[in-house]
């Protein structure tokens, strides 16, 4: 219990930019209600605390704190976008892998650059992420290796070959860097620790897992439709108390806690 009180009140003290939309939505609340409605697939929530969302009609779009849609981007030539990553908000990752490319958007999801990796070595990448120095993770799943490149997709990089650490092969879901180690989770396999310079770490066993959050020594993370804090040097799993049931994914900043299905997003205030 006192682990639990100290996260939450960690969060609570932490101090932690297409065309123009303007739309108001729903105000935030505390009886579940939606306070953005979208059928999401992917979203991100930057450290001014900006909303992003890639939704079911393939579209990024761009909502302030406030829940006020800002901007989209929206382009039906470009296949469709499996994940998004706004790390960095002025070079917005959005990866197309069904056509093994990563398109690059700015704070107003204007575009940016294409960074097509089909003429690399990497044919068939499963997972991006942007890292920490603003190269890009990327896991070639053909080696079983994790490779960090630049935009030109030049190797800065690479892991040992998991494979040869009888880990099976790995299929990843999602992938991110944040406090300077790098998570991976396979639903079938578990979650991956690695740190900044590739080097893995760590498998944490626990399956089941598609999307998660990095916060200091935790991760965040829904499980059996149940949501959990991770510590990741101690193996300590608890559960969070007092979290809406039913969603599938939730994300904490410093001042909301956002739950996440295909419906939409309801925010909670951290007290």
């Amino acid at each position: 219990m006192k682990v639990i009180q100290y996260i939450w009140i960690s969060i609570i003290l932490l101090v932690m930019p297409g065309c123009g939309i303007t739309q108001q939505v729903k105000p935030l609340n505390d009886k579940g209600e939606y306070a953005i409605k979208e059928n999401i697939v992917d979203i991100h929530v930057d450290n001014l605390q900006n909303i992003y969302i890639l939704n079911k009609e393939n579209k990024v779009v761009k909502y302030t704190e406030d829940f006020e849609k800002q901007y989209e981007y929206s382009n039906n030539l470009i296949g469709e976008i499996k994940s998004i990553d706004a790390t960095n908000p002025q070079k917005i990752l959005c990866f197309i892998k069904d056509f093994n490319r990563i398109l690059v958007l700015d704070n107003t999801l204007a575009e940016i650059n294409t960074i097509d990796l089909s003429i690399s070595e990497y044919l068939d990448v499963s997972v991006v992420a942007r890292s920490n120095d603003n190269q890009i993770w990327l896991f070639d799943p053909i080696n079983q290796v994790l490779v960090k490149v630049n935009d030109l997709v030049e190797k800065q990089i690479e892991s040992n070959r998991l494979s040869d650490l009888n880990l099976g092969m790995i299929e990843p879901e999602e992938l991110k860097e944040k406090s300077n180690i790098v998570v991976m989770s396979d639903p079938n396999v578990g979650i991956l620790i690695f740190d900044n310079f590739g080097q893995f770490l760590k498998l944490i066993p626990e399956k089941g897992i598609y999307n998660f959050q990095i916060f200091g020594d935790y991760l965040f993370f829904t499980q059996n439709k149940k949501h959990y804090q991770y510590h990741i040097k101690r193996y300590e799993k608890s559960e969070f108390p007092n979290m809406l049931e039913g969603f599938p994914q939730f994300i904490i900043t410093k001042t909301n806690t956002y739950f996440i299905d295909k419906k939409g997003l309801v925010v909670r205030k951290n007290r």
